[in-house]
């Protein structure tokens, strides 16, 4: 009887996918894991500043006749941005953790060509970018989720054309 053995190769990963994964961890874990906790962490202390900067700031803005317009509004959203974010600083931080550390296993899986982590990774992100709608309202959340929104959706798409190369 001959002895037949089976080599399994593994497969090799697209470079794309690759690119995309360290992309995805710079976003995720760079920007969105310890952004949110440097934040968490350096909040109460940078607050009153920030606050007064912004005033000063609309201050000088009344003061030279600009009270409307983009950069008056822009300021004024920042201020109310602040206010809601420090009383709600604790659980939208954890939230805001609590999805990134997803969307970073996500990632991880997806690194190792498991289809199950495209899946994490989008329910995910999806549900991270309504986090400032959440807590800081619609009416500002819904500027932040533009800038958010098309960069979300950009890469969500390019995992799912890659969708054929994970298991």
């Amino acid at each position: 009887m001959e002895d037949i053995t089976q080599v399994v190769t593994p497969k090799k990963r697209p470079t794309f996918i690759t690119v995309l994964c360290i992309l995805s961890l710079i976003g995720s874990g760079g920007f969105g894991l310890l952004q949110t906790l440097y934040q968490y962490a350096t909040f109460d202390d940078t607050y009153p500043q920030q606050v007064e900067q912004i005033e000063m700031g609309i201050e000088q803005m009344e003061d030279a006749g600009m009270d409307s317009g983009i950069f008056y509004d822009m300021a004024v959203n920042g201020l109310i941005t602040l206010e809601k974010t420090k009383e709600n600083l604790t659980p939208m931080t954890a939230t805001n953790v609590l999805f990134a550390l997803f969307s970073l296993l996500g990632v991880f899986l997806m690194f190792k060509l498991k289809k199950n982590g495209f899946y994490l990774y989008t329910v995910a992100n999806l549900f991270w970018m309504l986090v400032p709608l959440y807590f800081i309202g619609p009416e500002i959340g819904m500027i932040m989720l533009g800038f958010i929104a098309f960069t979300t959706i950009l890469f969500i798409i390019l995992y799912a054309v890659n969708l054929k190369h994970m298991e």
